[in-house]
């Protein structure tokens, strides 16, 4: 398996750690590559230039969700279960708060005149609306490492990589205190953006 991965992609970490979780991290093999530099290796294999891509069976999947459901078959997950609904919904939620934060960059990166307020305003309510609901739900995910508390995990590290202006931990502090602990395993570490 390939995966057109990018190291500050929350999206691509969480997919790199999901398959190190299910014992599939030997098997892929990591394609670094750069979205905004229209690079023509993922442009090949992706039109819409975004990572994760991963290239398995002969076939180009993208989107980190339905890469995520292919590992987990692959893997022979269960997922079936209540439980794995609640990965689901986490992972959305998860997901979701990181779009906004990507997007809340994006922004940042125009010209003072270019930046739109109401939509930076939106990104940071529903950034602020998702840590309050995960702040509400961290008895659903403290003590697993598994799809849904990967894309937290992932979530949270990328507001600290990103926004180191967002206190988000006064916000959430029993996530803060979660997200600490899980921040120090080898897979966080070894996909640590900062790196």
């Amino acid at each position: 398996m390939k995966l057109y991965y990018s190291q500050t992609s929350p999206y691509s970490r969480k997919i790199l750690l999901l398959a190190k979780s299910l014992g599939l991290g030997g098997d892929v093999e990591i394609v670094m590559a750069n979205p905004l530099e229209n690079d023509p290796g993922l442009l090949a294999v992706n039109p819409l230039a975004k990572v994760p891509v991963l290239i398995m069976d002969g076939r180009a999947i993208f989107d980190s969700p339905l890469i995520a459901e292919h590992l987990l078959k692959k893997a022979e997950a269960d997922r079936s279960s209540d439980d794995y609904l609640r990965q689901l919904d986490l992972q959305a939620l998860a997901d979701g708060a990181t779009d906004a934060a990507v997007a809340k960059i994006m922004e940042s990166r125009r010209t003072d005149a270019e930046q739109s307020a109401i939509w930076i305003e939106r990104w940071d309510k529903a950034i602020e609306r998702s840590l309050q609901l995960l702040e509400d739900q961290i008895e659903s995910f403290r003590g697993t490492w598994d799809l849904g508390s990967m894309a937290v995990a992932c979530f949270l590290d990328y507001l600290c990589f990103r926004h180191p202006d967002l206190d988000w931990q006064t916000a959430a502090p029993n996530c803060a205190l979660w997200y600490a602990d899980v921040s120090q395993r080898q897979d966080m570490v070894e996909t640590d953006p900062r790196r």
